[in-house]
């Protein structure tokens, strides 16, 4: 079909390239492996259609599909669904009546004819026509059988094509082409200026063709849209849009496109009578409308955009919304949408979901009333509402294993707003979590370092041990629908240690506050990091305590495994105050006369029997045992001499093990301010003493803290008398240095001398 060169048509390939236009349709080629025949579906596990759907027990009776399929094509008889796996693509075809699904055959793609069941599949220059709903035998046309220049077409009837013809000197024209009982007959399509560079072609129905172009005497280069009428060979509607299209929808009544201004998101929905100008559109602006997809049925205009299952944030419309092309009505139709190819009958169907049904294939139709109404057709398993798939919460945390516990929900999106609560079940204390997605993983993860802080979890307290409940609520993103929540349990667990009274496995600070109230400070972690705001002590009494000269804080002496206190009052009476991880139990009585001592000290086990005992020196300077019973009404055996002499010290501290020993160990500051190390025996007595070093007595008073950093050695407290602040030494396992260089325990946190 030779004809005269056009002039302008040099300069088509520059055009081209700066038109704004959809894909070629026609002369798309994606190479594909596929190694199965048509029939059933068989297909890897990979790729099987599921068995069971998440949607609602509604879906169990609809067609089911496999997720990540894109819906190109649907007729009176079934849809054509495009799967792509490692960049190749593989196509099926799902049947309304029974919902069966057949992978179908062959290495190129598939072009479905709108609201028809012919599939056309192309290579090279042969045409292979499939008509799903009859089940015939497929029927293939080589285009070169014409002329040079055939090199795509998709079916138009059962035997007839759409096609651009590329002459060999360089134009194009759109043809027809009909298979007749003598050969092949092309028409031309006729309407279309001269040198029209064919960007896109599209065949809404057996009838009707849509049709992108760029004219080559148009300096614009925006792309043209028509509209051909097949029966006449014609174009029969043509527009010049304002600005780049990105969608483009007929009825037999009405035109619709979307138009993008370039480096925007506000997108225009544009409606025109058909015969008519853009003058007479209906024009509704969008804003957030990146990637708007429009399509028309009778009476309305429909319009969405995909991605809400990726989004951030709300946008109206992530959902497929209907505007009436009478009056103002605007309704919600599909909750996510997509993307919508032409229906059987003036319908359309759409990919997207509802609330009610799941994700999916929905036939869009008019109701009863005259308003546009979706009717699902077939699921891909997926909920569109956030939904609650899973947890993996371990139920035993043990902390002197593990430094750290992961925690992970599954839901159906990925972008949920999640946050999970967990509570202390035996006092109330709250943590609040916002797991988040780590890479490809759809879970929300968390990693929780055993810490009690929401603020600064690196610099929290270690969360008490026990029973926690864990509260989870997540919103979806995108807006669409409701929060889901769930709940559930753990345990967290350590060894009991000295000097812990809210059994979260570290020891803790004793203080007698300035109203004569009693509470225990947890160290910080790391030590001497500012967060004292955000850690409450919890209180071991409440006022009163200014009648007792002398406090203890020791370990475990009666009950539960809990830290215990010792209180004196001025009497000489000893009392016993039992811990319970979360306070003070009423006080019992020990016995009278212990005014005789000057010096007390306890938080150690010095005999090696696994219980905590008292150590007391009297004011002759005679240093006494008191071994651990265990018993509430009487924790301490009778006495034992340990030794004399010890009136040149002026404190004592019996800290456990600093220096590898087998047993407790004990220091002792003289009256110079040199510190002295006695190692523990394990029988209740000492080794010759080694000195540390001297200027102890720039603090207050020196006691055992039982091990603060859980390296398996006892620490040890210098309270400064100015500014009254806490330095901690940390036991280093050698008796020649056993302990590193000072530290505070908190750097923002000042305490009266009444430190235990």
């Amino acid at each position: 079909m030779p004809r005269t060169t056009h002039p302008a048509r040099a300069t088509r390939a520059a055009r081209r390239s700066s038109a704004t236009a959809a894909p070629r349709l026609l002369t798309a080629a994606v190479t594909v492996a596929l190694a199965v025949t048509g029939g059933a579906l068989t297909a890897p596990a990979s790729a099987a259609v599921p068995a069971a759907v998440t949607a609602g027990d509604a879906s169990q009776d609809l067609a089911q599909i496999r997720p990540g399929g894109t819906v190109v094509g649907g007729g009176p008889s079934g849809f054509l669904t495009r799967y792509s796996a490692d960049g190749v693509f593989s196509y099926a075809w799902t049947r309304y009546a029974d919902g069966s699904t057949t992978l179908l055959p062959g290495s190129r793609p598939y072009v479905q004819t709108g609201r028809t069941d012919l599939l056309t599949q192309g290579e090279g220059t042969v045409r292979t026509v499939r008509d799903m709903g009859t089940g015939s035998e497929p029927v293939a046309t080589d285009l070169a059988h014409l002329a040079p220049g055939y090199t795509s077409g998709v079916a138009s009837g059962p035997s007839s094509f759409v096609t651009v013809w590329a002459d060999p000197e360089g134009g194009e024209e759109l043809h027809i082409v009909t298979r007749t009982a003598t050969g092949l007959r092309a028409e031309k399509v006729t309407g279309f200026p001269e040198g029209a560079d064919f960007t896109s072609v599209a065949i809404d129905s057996p009838h009707t063709v849509l049709v992108r172009y760029v004219d080559a005497a148009d300096t614009t280069a925006v792309s043209h849209l028509a509209v051909v009428d097949i029966e006449r060979r014609a174009s029969v509607d043509d527009v010049t849009p304002a600005h780049a299209t990105s969608g483009i929808a007929v009825s037999p009544t009405h035109l619709a496109w979307v138009e993008t201004p370039a480096n925007s998101t506000t997108a225009t929905v544009v409606v025109m009578p058909r015969g008519t100008t853009s003058d007479d559109a209906l024009r509704i602006p969008l804003r957030m409308a990146a990637g708007l997809r429009v399509a028309l049925i009778d009476g309305w205009v429909l319009y969405g955009q995909g991605g809400a299952h990726e989004a951030y944030r709300t946008n109206p419309l992530y959902g497929l919304t209907a505007r009436s092309l009478t009056d103002e009505r605007s309704v919600k139709v599909l909750d996510t949408f997509d993307r919508a190819v032409p229906g059987p009958g003036g319908t359309m169907l759409a990919q997207g979901g509802t609330l009610a049904g799941g994700e999916g294939v929905y036939r869009i139709l008019l109701g009863a009333d005259g308003v546009p109404a979706a009717e699902q057709v077939a699921s891909d398993g997926r909920p569109t509402a956030l939904t609650y798939l899973s947890e993996d919460v371990p139920e035993v945390i043990d902390l002197d294993q593990d430094k750290s516990a992961d925690f992970s929900w599954r839901l159906s999106n990925r972008q949920a707003l999640t946050v999970v609560k967990a509570t202390h079940v035996a006092t109330g204390r709250t943590l609040t979590w916002s797991p988040s997605t780590r890479g490809l993983s759809d879970a929300k993860r968390y990693t929780w370092n055993g810490a009690l802080s929401d603020y600064m979890p690196e610099s929290g307290v270690p969360a008490p041990n026990g029973a926690y409940t864990w509260h989870l609520t997540a919103a979806p993103a995108n807006g669409i629908g409701p929060a889901v929540e769930k709940s559930g349990t753990f345990t967290v667990k350590r060894a009991p240690v000295p000097h812990d009274y809210d059994d979260n496995g570290v020891p803790d600070l004793v203080h007698r506050e300035y109203d004569n109230s009693l509470v225990a400070h947890n160290p910080i972690t790391p030590l001497g990091a500012y967060n004292t705001s955000y850690t409450q002590p919890l209180s071991l009494g409440t006022g009163g305590w200014q009648i007792y000269d002398r406090i203890v804080a020791t370990g475990d002496l009666a009950g539960p495994p809990h830290s215990d206190l010792l209180a004196r009052d001025r009497a000489g009476v000893l009392w016993l105050y039992q811990g319970t991880g979360k306070g003070l139990t009423r006080r019992v009585q020990v016995g009278g006369g212990w005014q005789v001592y000057d010096k007390l000290t306890s938080a150690a086990d010095l005999t090696g029997d696994n219980r905590t005992d008292l150590l007391a020196a009297d004011k002759a300077g005679v240093l006494w045992l008191y071994k651990g019973t265990g018993s509430a009404s009487a924790p301490f055996a009778k006495r034992t001499k340990v030794g004399s002499g010890w009136g040149v010290y002026n404190n004592l501290a019996a800290v456990g093990n600093v220096a590898g020993a087998a047993a407790g160990d004990l220091v002792a500051r003289d009256r110079a301010g040199v510190l002295w190390l006695y190692l523990g025996k394990g029988d209740g007595t000492f080794t010759a003493r080694t000195r540390i070093g001297g200027g102890w007595q720039a603090y207050d008073h020196v006691f055992g803290f039982g091990d603060v950093d859980r390296d398996g050695y006892a620490d040890l407290i210098g309270l400064a008398e100015a500014p009254n602040k806490p330095y901690v030494y940390r036991g280093t396992g050698l008796r020649t240095t056993p302990f590193t260089a000072r530290q505070p325990l908190y750097n923002d946190a000042y305490f009266s001398l009444d430190l235990y």
